[in-house]
């Protein structure tokens, strides 16, 4: 792609935003391994990556209206308490990219056994005031990498996040076996849950956990209250991923999609299906968009959103 063709297609990109055409992405660096991610002159997110964390995640993650969307961090197994209480599952950071299973060994790097080390991060404005950031990661097992993973975040001003991810193996074959524990996950925040009055639905009408729990659907929102404003956070699954994802949308707040889980997803109803990543093969890229919203899903224009996140200006941007 040239030069002007590239300047074009963010140019296209950018216009499809909702916001105020004075807003922009830019970023600063903070201490402790941390980058913070704004829009115009408020705080969008921050990106937590250093050597105390046993992945890299996002947290916290606001709304226009300024509600933070996530669940606080519990920092180890040791300081998790209760569902009820909204402290359960400590590996539950933010948001996050993860998967279990990972060469048949159980909750491994989703239960944080073993890390995933951030080795840098990059960022830059684009044209049209969008931002971009790219991690390198190495996922392990004890001190040894076994996979290697390039995820490219785009950010848009109206606050439509595409994140692309790239699992190469390192050194051996790398098999992810059937799980519904995965892959690109955020814990919503304790008064968005829907067993504290908040609400789930999908891109087909369905409503609920019973409802959308491990269904293929373009996108998922999860949205509810936080203080006196109602706010939310929609994770959406794109066309070119090698195939449907199911969506682990629970009433206590994790929220996930992942494309790993068929047979688990679907309750027995369809076969495994393990993926394999060969070194000698490409990378194994997923693209998953996420949006954090003020309102109820058809005041925040989720279907319209999605339309955005997959239109072919949104595609260009990785190219």
């Amino acid at each position: 792609m040239t030069l002007s063709l590239w300047s074009l297609c963010v140019a296209l990109f950018a216009s499809l935003s909702l916001a105020s055409a004075t807003d922009s992405v830019s970023f600063e660096k903070m201490p402790k391994n941390r980058l913070e991610i704004r829009i115009g002159s408020q705080t969008l997110a921050v990106l937590n990556h250093g050597p105390n964390w046993k992945k890299p995640f996002l947290f916290p993650l606001y709304s226009s209206s300024g509600k933070n969307v996530l669940r606080d961090i519990v920092p180890t197994k040791a300081e998790q308490g209760t569902t009820e209480q909204g402290t359960d599952h400590f590996h539950h950071k933010g948001v996050w990219v993860s998967v279990d299973s990972v060469n048949g060994k159980r909750l491994d790097h989703w239960h944080e056994r073993n890390k995933v080390v951030c080795d840098s991060v990059t960022y830059k404005v684009l044209d049209g005031g969008l931002g971009q950031v790219v991690l390198k990661n190495r996922w392990l097992r004890g001190q040894d990498t076994v996979l290697n993973e390039t995820t490219t975040i785009i950010i848009r001003p109206d606050r439509l996040l595409t994140y692309q991810i790239q699992l190469s193996a390192k050194s051996k074959d790398v098999t992810i076996y059937d799980t519904k524990e995965g892959f690109f996950a955020v814990r919503v925040a304790h008064s968005l849950r829907q067993m504290q009055g908040g609400h789930i639905e999908n891109a087909d009408g369905m409503v609920g956990e019973k409802q959308t729990w491990g269904k293929p659907s373009r996108w998922v929102d999860y949205w509810g209250n936080i203080d006196d404003a109602t706010c939310g956070v929609a994770l959406m699954d794109h066309p070119d991923n090698f195939r449907p994802s199911g969506y682990h949308v629970r009433a206590y707040g994790l929220f996930g999609v992942s494309p790993f889980g068929p047979k688990k997803y679907s309750k027995g109803k369809q076969p495994a299906d393990p993926v394999t990543i060969s070194t000698d093969g490409k990378p194994l890229t997923l693209t998953y968009g996420l949006y954090v919203h003020d309102g109820k899903t058809s005041e925040a224009g989720v279907a319209e959103k999605y339309q955005q996140f997959v239109s072919k200006v949104a595609e260009s941007l990785f190219h």
